[in-house]
């Protein structure tokens, strides 16, 4: 089995660096997309509801209210805790892929459009569980939900957790969280990963560019390159909405509120069956959301590849 870990190691880089410009851009239409996800709110309401700095979570997973000043400041609300996740994300997100496609590939004899698709799906559960605690802080932190952790860092839920719920609970508690959102993050990985290799082969975007690299500085690259991105996270964020409301459902309590009691999967069927297509309320916002943010990393990832290149070399 071989695999190219200087390749890994640059993908993992882009996919980091390249997080950082295109959240902060982006992170305005997260904090109104994750209003409308834990109210239900329609989009003029749930950008009123952010301007004035107050928080109304669903009531089935009630969240304290807490108010502040009205500012556009609360667009930005929560932007560090989101920028820490989206590195911590997209950084394995894209290192993991990489790895997990070339062992499919390359091992088990996966075609490159399959390895994809199944690659990603098992990389991107692991990261998307690592990366829970800091997306959890995010959804306290942005939507202003009254909690003793709320603010205190990572360490800050597992220090409440355990407070409430003891050793074994605070495992629990944060480790249902973990894996709903590892189960979210398969999704959209194995959708995102196979679409853009799709999109980059049609393309014309080389083999060796394919996963993060881009290709050459050229005009067409970098439109080709940023296409792709966009696309093909457009594409995974309608295909995983509806878990993604689930998983941010979870996040709308503190750690000092009762352990979920039922599994992602379950938690979404109950939801879409209860409030049918206000489910996917906040799509849009996400979409556009996460259009902005893979574009830019899909622009910038030739410059950064390029970059990487001088320092670590590609294995023949």
């Amino acid at each position: 089995m071989h695999i190219d870990y200087a390749k890994c190691s640059r993908d993992g880089m882009i996919g980091g660096v390249g997080a950082i410009p295109g959240t902060l851009f982006a992170h305005f239409c997260d904090v109104i997309k994750m209003r409308q996800q834990l109210t239900g709110e329609k989009l003029s309401s749930a950008i009123r509801g952010v301007y004035r700095g107050d928080c109304r979570a669903k009531s089935s997973i009630s969240a304290g209210t807490t108010a502040t000043f009205a500012s556009l400041k609360n667009f930005f609300a929560g932007a560090v805790p989101a920028v820490q996740q989206k590195v911590a994300t997209r950084s394995t997100m894209f290192l993991a892929s990489s790895a997990s496609v070339q062992l499919f590939e390359n091992k088990l004899g996966f075609n490159p459009t399959s390895a994809a698709f199944v690659g990603s799906a098992s990389s991107g559960y692991i990261t998307g569980s690592i990366a829970s605690p800091w997306e959890w802080q995010k959804v306290l932190v942005s939507q202003r939900i009254k909690s003793p952790a709320a603010g205190n860092g990572v360490v800050g839920l597992f220090v409440e957790a355990k407070r409430h719920h003891g050793s074994v609970g605070a495992f629990e508690c944060v480790g249902k969280r973990m894996h709903a959102a590892g189960v979210r993050n398969a999704i959209f990985d194995s959708t995102f990963f196979g679409v853009k290799r799709i999109l980059e082969n049609w393309n014309n975007v080389s083999k060796s560019s394919t996963c993060s690299e881009g290709g050459g500085k050229t005009k067409s690259t970098l439109v080709s390159s940023g296409f792709a991105y966009g696309v093909a996270a457009v594409t995974a964020v309608t295909v995983d909405y509806a878990v993604d409301v689930s998983v941010k459902r979870t996040y709308a309590t503190g750690p000092e509120s009762a352990i979920p009691s039922v599994g992602v999967l379950h938690h979404t069927l109950h939801m879409a069956s209860r409030e049918g297509l206000k489910i996917f309320r906040g799509l849009g916002a996400k979409s556009v959301e996460f259009g902005i943010s893979y574009t830019i990393t899909g622009l910038m990832a030739p410059y950064i590849s390029s970059f990487i290149n001088l320092y670590i070399p590609t294995e023949q």
